[in-house]
């Protein structure tokens, strides 16, 4: 009997229990996941159950049930009843959008069924992959852009939906990233609950805190219910305050790691980003992801469909036209790499080449299709009828300075007049036939011509002038003036980029660069001393025209040839285009050498000034100054013809006394170019060799190092004060306030002394391998560097003499000097590797790509007045003066680029919610 009943229980609970899951199995989902693709599979598991297991309220629903296949990707008719089943029990369908979803019909049938029995607002986007690019004129996405929109979908919203893209969330120590999953499900389930994120992350906290209230009044008196109650508002508040910061945290740090994905792609995206950031959780991270925005020489992309075969700068540089092998022609705003309104439409084949007008208001475009056509930039339409060469192909384009005529290059050279779109006289004949490229010279009364050699032409009689310019060896592909007219680039299948002399038609020394390697397109900067080449292997050089030396390393951004290169009109920005269906925009300013080097020559010691302004020289017989600004030598030379100048020198605070040594050690007036006083040491005397020499920060102290000691000075009486420091130093600095001398040691580490005791206060340990060549102290005294032969710099607690962070390592030879800049926030090294970098004090971490420049070791560097400008000197025989700008106020900077372009509604477009909106940039 007992047996029996026993069988029966179990029978009821087993009934019971099927029909518990049939019901529940009749519930239905809140969610249903409709994707496609490998990548997104292996991680949707997870977010099934991280939906599913939201907490929630007694008095609130269930929680919320997510359909997802399992099963694969091959539709069949079983596999298909069961999706069609969870489709329509399902309340949502959340697309995980992608490339892969967009070409899945998987995903297109799942979306066709909801479109059918359900409503689009109850669909929502997650984008895992590509992107969505809402069009606002056209009320719908972008077809172009929208790489990650399923078709179906398209025309279907009404009004612009809120989406959410997949964050990555970093594992550290370089392991990688992992999308963000409690993100992603956060956002899905607040908008089927019907909730705010917050509320969803903190309803489990306070549905405890409910119940822990109720007990606590159940058990206490009514007195301390209202102490509890009191006390627990006020953890609320501190709670929910940590909370946002917390969140604010997280998406700073997502903004931080889309702006250093979005630095080569979308320039625009990425500086926006980043400054997003800094206005949310300002730190030294974000702070440092503005300077990596502000400062990466990599501008925008400018998306194309086709091949990019001509660019144009509008002459005030705001807009870049591009003409693909569509036919047609794009205009692009040059601060925010966005498009600028319509399109121009109208050639029926590609467009080879494109010239704006004098004053920008028109455009003049030539094309595989035998036309060139003329448009009114305004209004994006056509002005008359097209210039019909009849030749079958015009290759290139080219206006007249006065904006009169046009000349154009096809099978012939044909000149026209822009007033009547008639050809003034006939075609030019000669060596010009299949001509590939044309160009005015600056003052219009000259243009160029180039197929087989470069020919010269005179304007106003249309007749070719002297003897064709590089014979028939190679197909010449382009040709540009300098801008003051004196000097022809040109280049072509050759390989190498030929100058010449326009006034003796003569080559101006030997080829720049390779001559394996095909140029296709040359273009001078608007000062003339740079010239940009762009190459059919996809990179773009600089190239310094007075030395005849590559400025930096090429731009290899470019999959495919490049086409066109051109310079804005202020110089600040490079555009190429490209093969690979590309434009990209670059800021050849961020870091980059300001004109041409100073030739300072050997040199034995060199010092800057400490306004910037002059850089003093050791030569072997004399000392040289230069005028930093001007790039010449300025007033005589000092101690000319004197032997014996030293091998340390140093200016003091007013830039009015120069200390010089060598056998000795002596003051110099630099205005007058006399002594000041007698040598402090006697010249001539092997034991008095001083390696190194430095003010105090007030001028009336000297330190001098010598291999045996270092002495230092009273400035007033010219006599040594006290006794001679017991070290063997190279290197010596003051710290700001006169009170602390550092000086290297023979056993790699930095002693400090007392300058008034002249005790030993402290020593670094020895965490360099090698020599230390140079140490500096920032402005505020906390910190100072150190330079070594061992490849690294190193920063230093000036209190507690330990080594702040890890070594800054970059440099792949012996480092010879350190700088900090007048705000302390940057540190410049220079290396025997020949390059200069910058690293961001806060972080350690290096600032943008090396300056690179100086063919021999870097010796000496120094920061200009104000942070501005860094200088340095080396053994190429040459000083540098480098644009640091950027790194003084990144965020200014960033927001003087963008010229007002990071409005409001960037905001809302760029930045995940929740954080409050910022003013992103003040009002000037």
């Amino acid at each position: 009997m007992w047996v029996v009943g026993l069988g029966t229980a179990f029978a009821r609970l087993r009934s019971c229990l099927a029909r518990r899951g049939r019901v529940r199995a009749e519930i239905g989902y809140g969610v249903f996941l409709s994707y496609s693709g490998d990548r997104d599979r292996q991680w949707l598991p997870r977010l099934q159950r991280v939906i599913e297991k939201q907490s929630r309220p007694w008095y609130k629903p269930p929680r919320i049930r997510v359909f997802l296949d399992y099963s694969g990707v091959s539709i069949g008719p079983q596999l298909w009843g069961k999706i069609e089943a969870g489709l329509s029990r399902s309340d949502w369908l959340v697309v995980l959008a992608s490339p892969e979803a967009r070409a899945s019909v998987w995903v297109d049938r799942e979306i066709e069924w909801w479109l059918e029995h359900r409503s689009v607002d109850t669909i929502l986007l997650v984008v895992t992959a590509g992107q969505l690019v809402w069009d606002e004129r056209r009320g719908d996405w972008d077809p172009g852009l929208s790489t990650a929109l399923p078709a179906r979908l398209a025309g279907r919203f009404e009004q612009q939906p809120v989406w959410k893209s997949v964050g990555r969330r970093q594992l550290g120590n370089d392991a990688g990233s992992l999308p963000d999953i409690d993100g992603v499900a956060f956002g899905i389930a607040s908008v089927v609950r019907g909730l705010s994120e917050d509320e969803l992350r903190s309803e489990g906290l306070r549905d405890t805190r409910r119940n822990l209230r109720t007990a606590r009044i159940v058990a206490a008196v009514l007195g301390l219910l209202l102490l509890v109650a009191s006390t627990v508002s006020v953890i609320a508040v501190v709670e929910r305050a940590e909370a946002r910061r917390q969140r604010d945290h997280a998406v700073a740090q997502q903004l931080i790691t889309q702006s250093s994905l979005l630095a080569t792609r979308d320039p625009f995206a990425a500086r926006l980003k980043a400054l997003a950031a800094w206005r949310i959780d300002p730190s030294p991270e974000t702070r440092l992801a503005v300077l990596e925005a502000t400062v990466n020489p990599d501008s925008g992309l400018l998306p194309h469909a086709w091949p990019v075969g001509s660019l144009a700068f509008s002459p005030d540089g705001r807009m870049v036209a591009s003409g693909g092998g569509d036919g047609v022609v794009r205009f692009w705003d040059t601060a925010t790499q966005q498009r600028a309104g319509n399109a121009l439409v109208g050639h029926h084949q590609g467009v080879t080449s494109m010239a704006f007008g004098p004053a920008g208001r028109t455009l003049a475009s030539s094309s595989s299709d035998g036309t060139v056509r003329l448009w009114d930039v305004a209004s994006r339409r056509q002005i008359g009828a097209p210039f019909n060469a009849h030749a079958g192909m015009v290759n290139a384009v080219a206006y007249s300075p006065d904006g009169k005529t046009l000349v154009t290059a096809d099978d012939s050279v044909r000149v026209w007049n822009v007033a009547t779109h008639r050809q003034i006289g006939g075609p030019l004949g000669g060596h010009a036939s299949r001509a590939a490229t044309v160009a005015f010279s600056p003052d219009g009364r000259t243009f160029a011509t180039a197929g087989s050699g470069v020919q010269l032409w005179d304007t106003g009689t249309r007749t070719p002038i002297g003897r064709t310019l590089g014979g028939d060896d190679a197909y010449v592909t382009s040709v540009a003036f300098s801008p003051d007219g004196r000097t022809l680039a040109s280049a072509g299948t050759h390989g190498g980029v030929r100058l010449w002399d326009t006034r003796t038609r003569s080559p101006i020394r030997k080829p720049l660069g390779s001559l394996a390697t095909w140029t296709e397109s040359v273009a001078f900067s608007p000062d003339g001393t740079v010239l940009a080449a762009g190459y059919q292997d996809g990179s773009v050089r600089l190239w310094d025209v007075v030395r005849h030396t590559q400025t930096g390393a090429p731009f290899t951004s470019h999959t495919g040839g490049v086409r066109t290169v051109a310079f804005s009109p202020d110089g600040a920005v490079l555009a190429s285009s490209s093969d690979d269906t590309t434009v990209r925009l670059r800021n050849v300013r961020t870091q980059r050498q300001i004109g041409a080097p100073l030739g300072i020559g050997a040199q034995q010691a060199t010092a800057l000034s400490r306004n910037g302004r002059t850089l003093a020289v050791v030569g072997l017989h004399s000392v040289r100054f230069w005028n930093v600004a001007t790039r010449l030598p300025t007033g005589a030379p000092l101690l000319h013809g004197e032997e014996g100048l030293g091998y340390a020198l140093s200016f003091s605070p007013d830039n009015a006394v120069l200390a010089i040594a060598s056998h000795g050690l002596r003051l110099w007036n630099v205005a007058a170019r006399l002594p000041v006083g007698k040598p402090l040491l006697a010249t001539h005397d092997i034991t008095n060799d001083v390696t190194a020499v430095a003010f105090s920060p007030d001028g009336r102290t000297l330190a001098s190092a010598r291999p045996s000691a270092v002495q230092l000075w009273d400035l007033a009486t010219h006599r040594q004060t006290g006794k001679a420091l017991d070290v063997s130093a190279t290197s010596v600095a003051f710290s700001p306030d006169g009170r602390t001398l550092a000086t290297n040691t023979e056993n790699d580490t930095v002693a400090l002394w007392d300058v008034a005791t002249h005790h030993r206060v402290g020593e670094s340990p020895a965490r360099h391998t090698a020599q230390i060549t140079a140490v500096a102290f920032s402005p505020d005294g906390r910190t100072f560097a150190t330079a070594s032969r061992d490849n690294t710099a190193r920063l230093w607690d000036a209190a507690t003499r330990e080594q702040i962070g890890d070594a800054l390592t970059g440099h792949r030879s012996g480092v010879t000097s350190v700088a900090f800049s007048p705000d302390g926030t940057t540190l410049a090294t220079g290396s025997m590797d020949h390059t200069v970098r910058l690293w961001d004090v806060a972080t350690g971490r290096e600032i943008g790509e090396p300056l690179d420049g100086h063919s021999a070791d870097v010796t000496g560097v120094a920061f200009g007045s104000g942070g501005r400008t860094v200088v340095s000197w080396g053994m190429d025989g040459t000083a540098r003066v480098w644009n640091v700008e950027a790194t003084v106020d990144p965020v200014r900077s960033l927001c003087r680029w963008a010229r007002g372009a990071f409005t409001a509604d960037r905001w809302r477009d760029y930045v995940p919610p929740g954080p409050a909106p910022r003013e992103l940039c003040p009002a000037p």
